[in-house]
């Protein structure tokens, strides 16, 4: 059978010349980590709260589970959309992981273990073109750090000085960063139940940041005397325990299930971040994924969690605190809350700076644009 040929017209030679010089970039983590600092992290999510606050942003997410023919790993294909119009930007944010439940803790990975797949389309707003191609993995730290850095800017109290910080992974390297940009830290009490883990930590960090870091032995160390606490986690079981809170304590958590049910009753004030909706889809009528419990996809069971502990007069959106509509304090002695859930304003936000950036400094692969066009009508 002969193919389906297409009726062909003249084309706009003037834009073919135009597509002809310009480019796509490809930046992978490496160049990420090269342009991005935590500065510009922080003032530039900090402004597409700003945005979203203001209804002059879009953010949506969305969860497919997909099964597995054999044994216990599901797919977890997770796409993030989010549109800066200020920024002529709008970005996918596209995570395909697989998921096991191994005891307290979710593992991921793709392909191998230790791989995984992240990947960010950042496009424009002006003219609908793609503008780069980037390796997510140092972006998806800077942003969530950033976001719980500006809770610290906004929710610790003045003079705070000392982080309580659980976990020394990447996402705890990266809101060590952010929070001592946002607040200027003196010391970091960090635990891991990892003694070898946490105490490279310490060197490191402390090195880098040049400030006292210290390893300690027990979770509730990391606690004492601490202005901040931070949990940096893949637990899915409580790392940090409402009865170590202390008047003026801020405290904030990357993961949903990292705080137990204590440190909602104690706090005085909560702040959230997540995207309005997040759709979750399932391909198999029987079965549930092992991101799913009791039956219940994790926001769901989040919110419902958020609504049994919490009154809705001490619940707030980032957004309003960054814009005053609403206190993120309101003396030395209240302890807030922040959770950060993840929204893809972050992304684009992020994404579109180090893409300013690293084609300033020439860095990135240069891809032809008439790779990612067509003229077959979509």
């Amino acid at each position: 059978m002969a193919k389906i040929t297409y009726v062909t017209y003249p084309g706009n030679p003037k834009a073919e010349e135009e597509i002809k010089s310009r480019s796509v970039l490809f930046i992978d983590n490496e160049v990420a980590q090269q342009v991005l600092t935590m500065e510009d992290c922080l003032d530039v999510v900090e402004d597409a709260y700003r945005e979203f606050g203001l209804g002059r942003a879009t953010a949506s997410r969305a969860h497919h589970e997909i099964p597995p023919l054999e044994g216990d790993t599901w797919l977890n294909w997770a796409p993030m959309v989010a549109a800066l119009p200020r920024l002529g930007a709008v970005a996918i944010r596209i995570r395909s992981d697989f998921f096991m439940s191994r005891q307290d803790r979710l593992v991921k990975y793709a392909v191998a273990p230790g791989k995984f797949c992240g990947l960010i389309l950042l496009f424009s707003t002006r003219d609908a073109a793609p503008l780069a191609i980037m390796n997510e993995g140092h972006i998806q730290h800077m942003r969530v750090a950033a976001a719980g850095g500006l809770s610290a800017k906004y929710m610790a109290r003045q003079g705070a000085s000392t982080l309580g910080l659980f976990g020394t992974g990447g996402m705890a390297v990266a809101h060590a960063w952010a929070i001592a940009t946002a607040r200027p830290l003196k010391r970091i009490q960090v635990f891991s139940p990892n003694p070898e883990h946490r105490r490279a930590f310490a060197r490191q960090v402390g090195q880098d940041l040049g400030i006292q870091v210290v390893a300690v032995d027990e979770p509730s160390q990391a606690a004492e005397g601490a202005d901040i606490l931070a949990a940096c986690t893949s637990a899915r079981v409580p790392v940090v325990l409402g009865q170590w809170l202390k008047p003026g304590m801020h405290a904030l958590s990357v993961g949903h299930e990292e705080f137990d049910d204590e440190v909602f009753r104690r706090c005085h004030r909560y702040v959230y971040s997540r995207a309005p909706t997040t759709q979750s889809y399932v391909a198999d009528p029987e079965r549930k994924p092992p991101s799913w419990r009791g039956g219940e996809e994790y926001d769901t069971r989040w919110t419902r969690r958020e609504r049994r502990l919490l009154p809705e007069e001490k619940m707030a959106f980032l957004s309003d605190v960054i814009l005053g509509r609403a206190a993120g304090r309101a003396s030395d002695e209240e302890v807030t809350v922040f959770t950060s859930q993840g929204i893809p304003i972050q992304f684009t936000a992020t994404a579109y700076k180090v893409y300013e950036k690293a084609r300033e400094q020439g860095l990135g692969r240069k891809l032809p644009l008439a790779w990612f066009l067509q003229d077959i009508s979509d």
